[in-house]
């Protein structure tokens, strides 16, 4: 089997041997690829609805993966049980809050789990600061992308995180030290996007939009000086 971008650099972050939790699993593309090769030794695939929960079962039962994925309707992480013995987490294909709210609302059932692998679609830079917040350090992060899109992973696990400026936090302090190949084109578009919602702010016949503007343009000014350094650091590379 064959893993979109996405989901293979998750696939990457999960270490050999391991007991998965899937949450969200969709069609279970991914609890399939770590059984088929031998990433993981059982995974527990959750859904919240019967739908595609049903659509999850088919992709099991199509590769014969049915004694080695658990498949359960749940909550988020209400599915699981302490005999489970996870000790991976992975929620991905949802927006940033929601993954918080999720690891709030189950925090007691994360006891013996080692890692979260989080792929946010949306709110990346909240969920960051939730993390760091909240008793986790961000071990490692990625840069997948698909077409135009670009796809932020966190690998996060129990500890105290060292970053304490916002702005890098916020952004990814890993991508920010291990400068992925994605980083600079990944900066671009970020930067392209944050230019197109500040031209749409200048145009709005709002009175309240100036702070709005400011911060706008505050995170264009660090993403671009962010970008100098990337672009200086290959340079180096390149001359070395």
């Amino acid at each position: 089997m064959k893993l979109t971008p996405r989901l293979q650099a998750i696939a990457e972050l999960i270490p050999p041997d391991s007991v998965v939790a899937d949450i969200g699993t969709d069609h279970a593309y991914l609890p399939v690829y770590l059984i088929l090769n031998k990433v993981s030794r059982r995974v527990i695939a959750v859904e919240l609805n019967q739908a595609p929960l049903q659509q999850a079962s088919e992709t099991v039962a199509a590769f014969n993966c049915l004694q080695e994925i658990d498949l359960r309707l749940g909550n988020g992480l209400h599915a699981l049980k302490a005999t489970d013995k996870i000790d991976t987490v992975v929620i991905a294909g949802l927006g940033g809050q929601s993954i918080a709210a999720i690891l709030r609302d189950g925090r007691h059932l994360l006891k013996s789990v080692q890692q979260l692998i989080l792929q946010p679609m949306s709110e990346e830079g909240y969920l960051r600061l939730f993390l760091a917040r909240n008793g986790f350090v961000l071990a490692d992060e990625a840069l997948a992308r698909e077409g135009r899109r670009f796809y932020e992973i966190i690998l996060a696990k129990a500890g105290r995180e060292q970053e304490t400026d916002l702005f890098r936090l916020s952004f990814g302090p890993r991508l920010l030290e291990q400068k992925p190949p994605l980083l600079s084109v990944f900066l671009q578009e970020k930067i392209r996007k944050l230019k197109v919602v500040y031209h749409s702010l200048q145009r709005a016949e709002k009175d309240d939009v100036s702070s709005k503007l400011q911060d706008v343009e505050r995170e264009i000014y660090c993403l671009e000086e962010v970008l100098i350094g990337v672009a200086a650091s290959a340079d180096l590379n390149s001359l070395s």
